[in-house]
């Protein structure tokens, strides 16, 4: 059964404050495995979440009408990825993001940490993603891989790839877990567990979203490294989707509304977390609580994920018809195509995306930058020269700040419910 384990913290530190040099009990949470699990969802809850599929689906279907699948497809990632690092406090506008991008690209240091952080977290979305695509399974190893890509670019990389030897905890002191909020389970019990959760990402003994905002609590809930858990749980969601069939090609950003909605997010993920027997009432009724608050963050970012790739067909539309002729498969067409998800380049940088040579890449920079489409730029120190569609960057702007409302224009409201804000 799921349960607090009273255990004794013995102090490892010096010179610290008395409280903090002093030891103390702490309760560690242990869940109860995924596997058998025979969980019962309300009607009104299992509407929400077929909803909540359909508009996944629909957003990938329609998203094969638009003109730049390869640049919507990139922009739905990254608003996703910057939504994940906002959750944990790294946030960084879309031009800021591109700039430290470009920087690295040609080799330069970028001089902003946060913002290479968080292109950090895009590159490990984009690995889990990959891998799941490509890997015949998902497990515990895939799952190391994503967290390496995460933490190179991070303060401390030497953590990634690793499950935590020691305990770690959410909250309350730096030096001690005996006043922490959340504290997961002690390392020594993490293998049988992280064994069961990969068995239950690999496998389908739910429906895909139910089976993806399961794996992401009982993950939190583990927070098997010593740094990174959030970002690597909300990539596993992800693999999910896309292992399960539900987003083939399109990434829902559901991290950017989950960001604007922490109470609920917190609350969700605490309410899974039951003390009970294993097959008790009280184990589905907390998981209902986070699949309610997850199918509407979800549905809410399809929505205004599918408003954004209505907004690029028409920009991109607008742009061919300044062009003129635009010559089939050649350097500008390959162009107009990634551009959406790329508003920031060199012609290196173009040269590589789009195949063709450096001559013919900078050829058709040059035309759509006397068409008004690109904007030349120079950024850093090293006055690199870069190209900028600044309609794009305003456009994922605009995406951002429509997420990053709680209820934008969608009329999709956070769940209102008394659901007990115990601390994750």
């Amino acid at each position: 059964m799921a349960e607090h384990l009273q255990l004794r913290w013995e102090p490892h530190h010096d010179g610290l404050s008395r409280r903090d040099r002093a030891g103390g009990f702490y309760d560690a949470y242990l869940p109860d495995p995924l596997a058998g699990w025979d969980l019962t969802i309300p009607a009104d809850v299992a509407a929400d979440i077929a909803d909540a599929e359909a508009a996944v689906r629909a957003l990938n279907q329609r998203g094969t009408t638009h003109v730049s699948l390869e640049g919507l497809a990139r922009f739905l990632l990254r608003a996703e990825s910057v939504g994940s690092s906002r959750i944990e406090g790294l946030a960084a506008a879309s031009g800021r993001l591109a700039r430290a991008e470009t920087a690295l690209a040609l080799g330069g240091d970028p001089r902003d940490r946060v913002a290479v952080e968080i292109l950090g977290n895009i590159d490990a979305m984009d690995s889990a993603i990959t891998l799941a695509s490509e890997a015949p399974s998902f497990g515990l190893e895939e799952q190391l891989e994503v967290h390496r890509v995460l933490m190179e670019r991070s303060p401390t990389p030497e953590l990634g790839g690793q499950v935590r030897a020691v305990q770690n905890w959410i909250g309350g002191s730096s030096y001690n877990p005996c006043s922490a909020a959340f504290v997961p389970p002690p390392p020594e019990r993490l293998a049988p567990l992280l064994d069961d959760l990969f068995a239950y990402v690999d496998g389908d003994d739910h429906s895909p979203l139910v089976q993806a905002a399961i794996a992401h609590a009982q993950f939190e809930t583990l927070h098997p490294f010593a740094d990174g858990n959030g970002r690597a749980g909300r990539a596993l969601i992800h693999v999910v989707l896309r292992r399960r069939g539900l987003a083939p090609g399109f990434v829902p950003p559901i991290s950017l509304v989950l960001a604007t909605w922490p109470d609920d997010y917190v609350a969700g993920l605490s309410a899974f977390r039951h003390v009970g027997p294993r097959g008790g009432p009280g184990r589905s009724a907390g998981a209902v609580d986070w699949l309610r608050t997850f199918a509407t963050a979800t549905r809410r970012a399809c929505t205004d994920a599918e408003r954004y790739g209505d907004q690029l067909t028409e920009l991109t539309a607008r742009w061919r018809e300044t062009l003129g002729r635009v010559r089939a498969n050649s350097a500008t067409d390959r162009l107009l195509r990634v551009l959406p998800g790329v508003p920031i380049l060199t012609v290196e940088s173009a040269s590589r995306l789009v195949g063709r040579t450096r001559p013919r890449t900078a050829e058709a920079i040059n035309r759509l930058v006397d068409a008004g489409i690109l904007e030349q730029r120079n950024i850093g120190r090293e006055r690199y020269r870069v190209f900028e569609a600044r309609e794009i960057l305003e456009l994922f702007t605009g995406l951002e700040r429509a997420l990053a409302s709680p209820v934008g224009d969608t009329r999709l409201e956070p769940p209102n419910r008394p659901v007990p804000r115990r601390p994750r």
